[in-house]
């Protein structure tokens, strides 16, 4: 069987998982695998060693043979070279050139002296033909010259490139499919031979030297020149070994141009430039390798299968009584305690079994007293939860009653809106609040839940429970509470003849306190037979401070709410006190400076020059105090919302003509330059003509009032919907502690010499309340003893045939 675990038939009622006898087999395939490792793992790192060695042992010695044979094919070639080499050596190479006839009988000699040479060329060091005997395509050959540049060497142009010949060195090349060899001659001149196909044939054909002892089945010989292969100019992965120039002999193991794995051995001709090549495919070479592995494969298997029937017999021996004792705690573990096994020998394995009779009898008798154990355990355990649970569910109805009682505002409803509450979370039978009324001689009902009886068994009980007048000194449970500030608790029993009920009456008095002040009691009255517990008592104590802490909150709330509505009343009635002791002052001062403008004129008569005077300084302090006197009626209707503004298109700069006159009397007698400047172009205004006359007059007035002598200046300009309009004087300027409050209303300014200005300090506060009415700003910005500037936007108008300005 496999390695398991079974489940128990009453997993699915909550009992764990019980191992049981699934299991058999687990320690014996432990230990048949211990062997099997011990076994196998060092046998194959030594046939693996071993066979790895033999495979590096194989390589190096083909690879010295193919060397040899590489060694041998090139002093062959360099035999070959030899006659060639003597060639070189002939006038008709020298500097000095030779006539044709000349030419013509060297080439008959060397003709017969070399048959396998077909034609000579000479090409000069600007890539031309000089002289060409015989067949030698040299046109073809020029361009298929290789390009390479070792040093010393010799350049000649070939073709638009610069081709570069190593001095006294060979290149195998091949021009319209017929073997090339080039060669340096004399001065800056190369000589070219063509050769027959069959010429370099006998070097890289297989012969009497070249069997199978040497280079087997697969071995093959290349020429190379320049690193590549001739013919076909496929460059051999050798150079990757030897370098880009091979000039020494080398051998290793690669990938040849034909993407076949090989053995393969380099040997370079000395000084000539060309060298042979020879190759093994490595599967051959490798063949008594593989055959090597396989043996050692078989060999551990082998191995493996006489140690799996010796471990296996000498491991049933050691497990069979290991799976006794395992059976055994199995059935121990499912309940089945009566177990006892024999011991059958003397060694660990029967020292264990015998431990393990103990201890079975040990358990066995142990386990009826633990059950015992168990059931009280359980018992106290559901008490202890019982309480858990009754704790959690006051402490949340504790939450919930403190989180409904912080939202109400309303003392009488806050008290009414508790009672239910706590009787609702607490299941209490009855709940009542009550205050203590001032002087503290009396404690009246205020809250009581239920608020109205039914005919049951509580009701009865509870009737008279909660007297609605509670006096000093009576002794009450309500009384002992609010006097001693001290919970107090009263068990009252059910009498005989409502012992049925079986329950026990507890009464409950929690003052409200407040620091050292006793606002009230908080009463409750539980009919649970195990009466009003001790953990319970705190969660009240802790409720009666919220709804202390809550009822106090109400009150100050509704202080406040009386509070502000009695200054709303008064401010009411000081905006009506106001707009009616404007109305009634403008009646006579409009008679008053009516008269005054009449007798100034000379209509009742002629004055004297003092007559004059007086009646002109009447004339101007009476429209001084009309202007005040419209100030504070408009202050008045701002404050009760009846101020409306009577929006038309206004031209900033016949408004300002109009106003001048009045800015200029407000300089009159001062050394004062007054200025204005309006573009021409400057947008229609959207505003109230008549406030904004006041507003610019506001300006005007309070620039003359700091200023002595200097300039007051008007600036108007446009940014795109608005127009800005600015009030520059030179006066005293505003201190920067002063300009938080510069338009307040009721605030004044002082001069340098810190004397108040006249005036009540409404021409700014009205001025401010005038521009964002118009939907605008005003700010300034000063500096002391230099002046300020008083700068407002108003938008532009924006008419039914006229886009925004």
């Amino acid at each position: 069987m496999g390695t398991g675990i079974v489940a128990d038939k009453d997993a699915s009622r909550g009992r764990r998982s019980i191992p049981t006898t699934g299991m058999r087999g687990g320690l014996g395939r432990t230990l048949l695998t211990a062997f099997l490792i011990l076994t196998i793992l060092p046998l194959a790192l030594i046939g693996g060693y071993a066979a790895q060695n033999n495979r590096q042992n194989l390589q190096e010695e083909v690879a010295s043979k193919l060397q040899a044979v590489a060694t041998l094919k090139g002093e062959e070639l360099q035999q070959w070279l030899v006659p060639i080499r003597q060639l070189l050596q002939a006038p008709v190479f020298g500097e000095v050139d030779v006539s044709v006839g000349e030419r013509e009988a060297w080439w008959e000699d060397v003709r017969r002296q070399e048959p396998d040479l077909m034609g000579v060329t000479l090409i000069d060091s600007n890539g031309r033909e000089l002289w060409t005997l015989g067949t030698c395509p040299s046109a073809a050959l020029i361009a298929s010259l290789p390009g390479f540049a070792p040093e010393p060497s010799v350049a000649s142009s070939v073709a638009g490139r610069t081709v570069h010949f190593p001095a006294g060195q060979f290149v195998l090349s091949s021009a319209d499919s017929t073997p090339c060899l080039l060669a340096y001659a004399a001065g800056r001149r190369i000589a070219g031979f063509c050769l027959r196909e069959a010429a370099l044939a006998p070097i890289i054909q297989h012969d009497v030297l070249l069997d199978k002892t040497l280079i087997g089945e697969t071995g093959k010989v290349y020429l190379v020149s320049q690193s590549r292969i001739w013919p076909g100019g496929v460059e051999t992965p050798i150079v990757k070994i030897a370098g880009t120039s091979p000039t020494r002999s080398v051998s290793g193991v690669y990938v040849n141009h034909l993407n076949i794995p090989v053995i393969g051995a380099y040997y370079p001709v000395d000084d000539v430039g060309i060298g042979v090549l020879v190759e093994q495919a490595q599967s051959e070479t490798l063949e008594s390798t593989d055959r090597i592995a396989a043996t050692l494969i078989a060999l551990a298997l082998a191995v493996a299968l006489v140690t799996t029937i010796i471990a296996a017999m000498v491991i049933r021996q050691i497990t069979r009584p290991v799976i006794r004792l395992t059976e055994s705690a199995v059935a121990m573990a499912e309940g089945d305690l009566a177990q006892h096994l024999e011991v059958t020998s003397r060694d660990e394995i029967g020292i264990l079994t015998y431990v393990f009779n103990e201890m079975a009898a040990e358990l066995k008798s142990l386990y009826a007293d633990l059950e015992a154990k168990v059931v009280e355990r359980t018992q106290r355990l559901q008490e202890a939860n019982y309480q858990i649970q009754r704790r959690a569910l006051h402490l949340q109805a504790s939450q919930e009653v403190g989180q409904a009682i912080t939202s109400v505002r309303d003392p009488t409803l806050l008290l009414n809106q508790v009672a239910d509450l706590i009787r609702d979370c607490f299941v209490y039978a009855s709940v009542a609040i009550y205050m203590v009324e001032p002087g503290g001689g009396e404690i009246r009902l205020r809250a009581h839940s239920p608020a109205t009886h039914s005919e049951t068994v509580v009701d009865i009980v509870d009737q008279g429970a909660w007297p609605e007048r509670v006096y000093a000194g009576d002794g009450s449970i309500i009384e002992r509470a609010a006097r001693k500030c001290v919970t107090q608790v009263d068990h009252q029993s059910t009498d005989e003849a409502m012992e049925w009920y079986r329950r026990t009456l507890s009464r409950v008095a929690l003052p409200l306190r407040m620091e050292e002040r006793v606002l009230g009691v908080l009463a409750v009255l539980s009919t649970e037979h195990e009466g009003i517990q001790e953990d319970e008592l705190e969660i009240l104590e802790l409720l009666a401070g919220q709804v202390t802490i809550a009822l106090e909150n109400a009150r100050a709330y509704e202080r406040e709410r009386l509070a502000a509505q009695r200054l709303e009343e008064a401010e009411a009635f000081k905006g009506r006190f106001l707009a009616n002791m404007s109305h009634e002052l403008r009646e006579p001062l409009n008679t008053v400076i009516g008269f005054s403008r009449l007798m100034i004129k000379g209509i009742d008569g002629p004055l004297t020059p003092q007559q004059a005077q007086d009646i002109q300084r009447i004339y101007d302090d009476g429209q001084r105090l009309l202007f005040l006197i419209n100030d504070i009626l408009a202050i008045s209707q701002i404050q009760a919302g009846m101020l409306e503004l009577k929006l038309q298109p206004v031209q900033l700069k016949d408004l300002v003509d109009a106003i001048m006159p009045t800015a200029s009397a407000l300089v009159r007698g001062k050394d004062i330059e007054l200025t204005h400047e309006i573009p021409a172009d400057l947008p229609t205004l959207h505003a109230d003509p008549a406030r904004l006359r006041q507003v610019l007059v506001h300006l005007f007035n309070n620039a003359a009032k700091f200023t002595a002598h200097g300039r007051i200046a008007l600036k108007a300009w446009c940014n795109e919907d608005q127009v800005y309009v600015s009030v520059s004087d030179t006066g005293v300027g505003i201190p920067p502690e002063d300009l938080e409050r510069l338009f307040v209303r009721f605030e004044k300014g002082a001069d340098k010499e810190g004397r108040w200005q006249a005036g009540i300090g409404l021409g700014l506060a009205l001025s401010k309340e005038f521009v964002e009415m118009h939907g605008g700003h005003i700010w300034v910005n000063s500096e002391v003893n230099k002046g300020s500037t008083f700068t407002f936007s108003l938008p532009c108008y924006v008419g039914d045939d006229e886009g925004r300005k």
